[in-house]
């Protein structure tokens, strides 16, 4: 029997109808286009087997925000980003971009109390107002919506406060600018810089200033960047170095492209393998529409997260706010693990930075029987979700120094003062155990940035400086007069830190609502 050549194939049998050779001259187009759709399908498989564990996860999480068509290149909400370079990946074109500025006012009423706002005349130092308003009027409204906007044109890591509602937010009367306050000891702890353009820094301290004389309070401003020091340091006032703000930039990350991090990877799978720990990862943002029962969820675990945290007595707890973390949730992202049953057990918030056009990373938490690594799997899947996205700022929070950096504004003799109290605060709270956590995830020092304390010209008050440590929760009389903890304990206290801080149970890495 004659050998059949692979190359030629048996030709069909001839059909007897008038048909007959159409059918044989056809023949070879079909087999063309067989053969060119099976190479197409391997091509697409030979993509899909390119693709490393972080672009498959980030892909994966980004699928979960693809509802909205529109393709908005310049947004920075992250269903926009990840639909633009989605559709702009697929089609090999850029679609015509528009920046929409979302508003959900019926989320707004228990953010900003309007009366305090449009008509701030009964400040006082409570946690939040013990009778909140129920009647609004369009200007109240109007106000919720330039608020808003402005929080997400100008909001940076130092505006976290705007998720607690024990702050209180400022406007001015043109409502083109913005700063949000806590009041302790008689004196309005601005957080961060104003949430305006700087050419109107001037204008709102002025307005805030005069509101602040018929309250007969003082001022400072906790969290500062380098462009309001700048302007303070011109006017002559007080500034201090205190802290940093860490920052990953998910487009070079080095534990995101399989370089470093090799334990953080591999813990990271293992939580996600169905035959192991089973967890699995999703996103959630309130744009795409709300789901009142996840949110109670995820709220539970930050509450779970909180109790247990509080209930560390070896450990004094410094932290600047309490979220509500679906308090604006126009500017928010969430992501979320679950368990086999499908409860949640841990997740992460991400705010957009629009100063910055990046994110914030915080609170990201786990539940105390969460298995280790949680809080690992939510930094690293929101660093392969930015990446999908195209961002690459994604700030980790504050990070205390443990000296205070330069100093402006005030004698020698007081700066060094103000170091040997700030060092003697340092070492009573523990928190080194966070630049260790930080570390391990390479951040990009070129992002990197100072934080300062900014105090009116002269020497600051005592009661500027008492203030200040109370809106960070820190108790003198236990941090200052307590005797620091020798070398060897202190070490065994941070190793003990890091090795639990995946459950929730770290005083410092897992949330940078602490200092």
């Amino acid at each position: 029997m004659t050998d059949i050549p692979e190359s030629i194939e048996t030709p069909p049998v001839e059909q007897k109808t008038i048909n007959g050779k159409k059918n044989k001259a056809n023949a070879p187009k079909k087999r063309a286009g067989a053969n060119a759709a099976n190479g197409a399908a391997k091509a697409t498989k030979a993509v899909i087997a390119k693709q490393t564990f972080s672009q498959k996860l980030g892909s994966d999480l980004a699928d979960g925000l693809l509802k909205d068509s529109r393709s908005l290149e310049e947004s920075m909400n992250l269903v926009d980003r990840v639909t633009f370079v989605k559709a702009s990946t697929a089609k090999e074109e850029t679609p015509t971009t528009t920046i929409v500025t979302a508003t959900a006012i019926q989320e707004q009423a228990e953010i900003v109390i309007s009366g305090e706002i449009l008509n701030p005349e009964a400040a006082v130092d409570v946690l939040r107002p013990k009778n909140p308003r129920n009647i609004f009027d369009l200007d109240d409204f109007a106000a919720l919506s330039a608020l808003e906007e402005l929080i997400g044109k100008y909001g940076r890591v130092s505006h976290m406060g705007i998720l607690d509602k024990s702050y209180t937010f400022f406007i001015t009367e043109d409502r083109k600018a913005a700063l949000y306050y806590k009041v302790k000891d008689k004196i309005a702890i601005v957080g961060g810089d104003p949430l305006c353009d700087p050419t109107l820094f001037p204008q709102i301290l002025s307005e805030f200033e005069k509101w602040r004389k018929k309250q007969s309070l003082g001022i400072a401003f906790l969290a500062a960047g380098q462009t309001f020091v700048e302007y303070a340091r011109k006017e002559n006032w007080t500034t201090m170095c205190f802290a940093t703000e860490r920052v990953l930039n998910p487009m070079t990350n080095p534990v995101l492209q399989g370089t470093a991090g090799k334990s953080i990877v591999r813990t990271t799978k293992n939580l996600l393998d169905a035959k192991k720990e089973g967890i699995t990862l999703e996103v959630y943002t309130p744009r795409l529409g709300k789901n009142p029962r996840l949110q109670q969820q995820l709220v539970d675990v930050y509450e779970e997260w909180r109790e247990h945290r509080n209930g560390l007595k070896d450990r004094n707890q410094a932290y600047i706010t309490v979220y509500d973390p679906f308090a604006l949730p126009e500017l928010m992202t969430y992501i979320y693990t679950k368990d086999r049953t499908g409860t949640p057990n841990g997740f992460a918030a991400l705010r957009i930075l629009g100063a910055n056009k990046g994110y914030h990373l915080d609170p990201y938490i786990a539940t105390p029987g969460a298995p280790k690594g949680i809080t690992d799997l939510l930094l690293y899947g929101a660093m392969a979700l930015l990446n999908t996205a195209k961002i690459s700022y994604l700030s980790l929070g504050y990070e205390p120094l443990d000296d205070l950096g330069e100093i402006t504004g005030i004698p020698n003799v007081v700066a060094k003062m103000s170091r040997k109290v700030h060092k003697r605060i340092f070492q009573g709270l523990h928190v080194a155990g966070k630049k260790g956590y930080h570390d391990k995830f390479r951040p990009d020092e070129t992002q990197q940035s100072n934080l300062y304390l900014v105090f009116p010209p002269g020497i600051p008050s005592l009661r500027h400086m008492t203030a200040i440590v109370h809106v960070a929760n820190i108790k003198i009389h236990k941090v200052i007069f307590k005797k620091p903890p020798t070398a060897a304990v202190e070490n065994e206290k941070e190793e003990g830190n890091e090795s639990v801080s995946d459950q929730g149970q770290s005083s410092a890495a897992t949330s940078t609502e602490r200092l």
